[in-house]
């Protein structure tokens, strides 16, 4: 499903409302449509209660914050039709265990957030509901990903054998989104590490050009916060495409993958053509007029296009032989001129 996506734009994108409604059920409904206009294909949203994701006792104040941006088990069933009817897939991180079932029949692609990854109940639960399942590996060393990634192919290990488990560079920089934070080369790292899965990139840099950057570098699913007021008070608008942002990113995905091409280096046959290469590259040239059982030494020889005769690369080759013919300056040689 995900590679269809991306065979034909080049990248998965999804737009990531997360907690961006800030509990408000009717902008909830309104930055969704904002997705489906922008061609993302993916609106994910982040499914919890302030009770089932921190300890009221622990950090109350935590857990309030996260209260006011609770929705309805109803409000969000209610997204999920609208996205479908907006031909856009609905998608949500969990971090409430009890919701997966309930939320099980309009989710197509399961996403596991950062702070989730060492949370072996919920890798489990959703690795055997044999979905394509995306994790996401902020705050994460190699090792806690190797760990995470075999405990989820214990789980079930169709995932990785389908090429149906997604890793997704990240770092969770909210409330100081700087560039330099944003170590795209560890996109080449998990790549190098984890050669059968698939590299994507969650991004909560400002702007979208980290985003570009990591399509060039490979990563083929990229997730982008999103917003229609990057100057709310809510600091992950700061860090959000707006509709017009995500409808570039989408287009900078499609004109990257073009750009990249395909991997092995050769002549591209449709303009590297055999007599466009003849016009470029070089042969052996007299550079004057020569007699017949002249022997050719490197100050009467130049390198010259086209390539016609003797190619440059033999140089050294004609350098000490006989010319068997009277030759013009500037006239291709070849092999028979040669004794």
């Amino acid at each position: 499903m995900i590679q269809d996506y991306i065979e034909r734009d080049g990248a998965f994108i999804i737009a990531e409302i997360g907690g961006n409604h800030e509990g408000d059920f009717e902008y909830a409904k309104k930055l969704l449509l904002d997705v489906a206009k922008s061609g993302a294909h993916a609106v994910k949203f982040q499914i919890y209660t302030g009770d089932k994701i921190v300890s009221k006792v622990e950090n109350p104040g935590r857990n309030e914050h996260f209260k006011k941006f609770e929705l309805s088990d109803e409000q969000f069933i209610e997204l999920a039709r609208l996205a479908k009817e907006n031909n856009i897939l609905f998608m949500a991180s969990f971090w409430d265990i009890d919701a997966i079932e309930r939320f099980d029949p309009y989710i197509e692609i399961n996403k596991i957030g950062s702070g989730d990854l060492t949370n072996y109940l919920i890798l489990e639960i959703l690795a055997k509901k044999n979905k394509p399942l995306i994790l996401s590996t902020a705050m994460s060393t190699i090792e806690e990903i190797k760990d995470a990634i075999e405990f989820i192919n214990k789980s079930n290990p169709v995932l990785v054998k389908e090429n149906k488990l997604f890793l997704m560079h990240c770092v969770a920089m909210y409330g100081d989104p700087k560039g330099e934070y944003a170590n795209l080369l560890s996109i080449k790292k998990l790549q190098d590490e984890f050669p059968n899965i698939m590299i994507g990139y969650s991004d909560h840099t400002k702007g979208i050009y980290a985003c570009e950057l990591a399509i060039a570098m490979g990563a083929r699913i990229i997730e982008k916060h999103f917003t229609d007021n990057k100057s709310r008070e809510f600091r992950d608008h700061h860090v959000s495409a707006d509709l017009e942002d995500m409808k570039l990113l989408i287009e900078k995905a499609k004109q990257v993958n073009v750009l990249l091409g395909k991997y092995e280096k050769e002549p591209i046959s449709a303009v590297e053509t055999v007599e466009r290469i003849k016009e470029f590259r070089k042969a052996v040239y007299l550079k004057k007029d020569v007699p017949a059982g002249t022997i050719l030494t490197e100050d009467i020889l130049i390198t010259l296009r086209p390539n016609k005769g003797i190619d440059a690369r033999k140089f050294y080759e004609v350098v000490g032989k006989k010319l068997n013919k009277n030759k013009s300056a500037f006239e291709a040689i070849y092999k028979s001129d040669l004794e």
